[in-house]
């Protein structure tokens, strides 16, 4: 029995085709008026048992229990989160809140499955606490895609048990538009709301990248709307990159100008984190 964790749902933009790949999904979504619209618009696979719909912010402490959401005002409901930029564009909701982690421990228990087909976190913001939650619970994914605007993103995924990886552009239609898919019995050709997150694993087009290549990529790319997606399986012929061609120069200058102080400013968050730690318990 395979089961997909849909972390972010949105208004269920990629459900149909995780119903294609699993047969249980998992879906959680923030937003109290999103929640309903899934309820509504796919009650014939709740009924089924096909799928579960939880009401919930991901956060990594389990002692809160409620937290304030920001839901985006008008049409932008794909960019509301928890930490808003700008909080007059946005109005609160007061939601639920828990641990991925305990989540994903509570359904694999209700329905004895030992192996996650895959985990998609696309959260705005949170995805890194998300991300770090599993890893320090020792929860791995068959397959596993987490969006990368954060360098904090970077480093969760480098230190993961992850094997191979594959990147795709944010509003890239090549991932997006005839896309040949296996689902659980044959292949078929589909395509992707340009909202939803697309496909996973090996339904994304092209080859797959080692560990190695992380780095480069982003300094190659910049850390601009990107998921990362990772497969805990050693996939044959991994592609490397290992140098950055002439006509990239210029643009590997801009983005290590942009992404050192990043990552720099990650790696000082840290340092003053464990300075805190070892003066509280002298």
């Amino acid at each position: 029995m395979k089961i997909i964790f849909d972390f972010g749902a949105n208004m269920g933009q990629n459900l149909n085709y995780f119903f294609e790949k699993a047969d249980i999904v998992i879906a959680c979504e923030a937003n109290t008026d999103l929640v309903s619209k899934i309820k509504s618009d796919f009650k014939e696979f709740i009924d089924k048992k096909k799928l579960i719909v939880e009401n919930i912010a991901l956060i990594d402490d389990e002692n809160i229990k409620k937290i304030d959401f920001f839901v985006a005002k008008g049409r932008k409901s794909v960019m509301s989160t928890l930490y808003p930029t700008n909080i007059h564009s946005y109005y609160r909701q007061v939601v639920e809140c828990g641990k991925a982690s305990t989540l994903i421990k509570k359904y694999l228990k209700i329905f004895n499955i030992s192996e996650i087909e895959y985990i998609k976190i696309d959260i705005e913001g949170a995805d890194k606490l998300v991300l770090n939650d599993l890893i320090k619970n020792d929860i791995f994914a068959k397959n596993l895609s987490v969006e990368c605007n954060d360098p904090e993103v970077i480093e969760l995924v480098l230190k993961s048990k992850y094997k191979s990886f594959k990147f795709v552009r944010g509003g890239d239609p090549l991932f997006k538009e005839n896309i040949e898919i296996i689902t659980k019995d044959i292949k078929k050709i589909i395509n992707f709301d340009k909202h939803s997150s697309g496909p996973y694993g090996d339904d994304i087009p092209g080859s797959y990248y080692d560990k190695k290549s992380i780095i480069p990529y982003f300094l190659n790319n910049g850390l601009v709307w990107t998921d990362i997606h990772c497969s805990f399986e050693k996939k044959g012929n991994l592609q490397n990159i290992q140098y950055l061609s002439r006509t990239h120069l210029i643009g590997f200058r801009y983005h290590l100008m942009n992404l050192l102080p990043q990552f720099i400013k990650a790696i000082n968050d840290r340092f003053k984190l464990l300075k805190r730690y070892f003066k509280k318990h002298k």
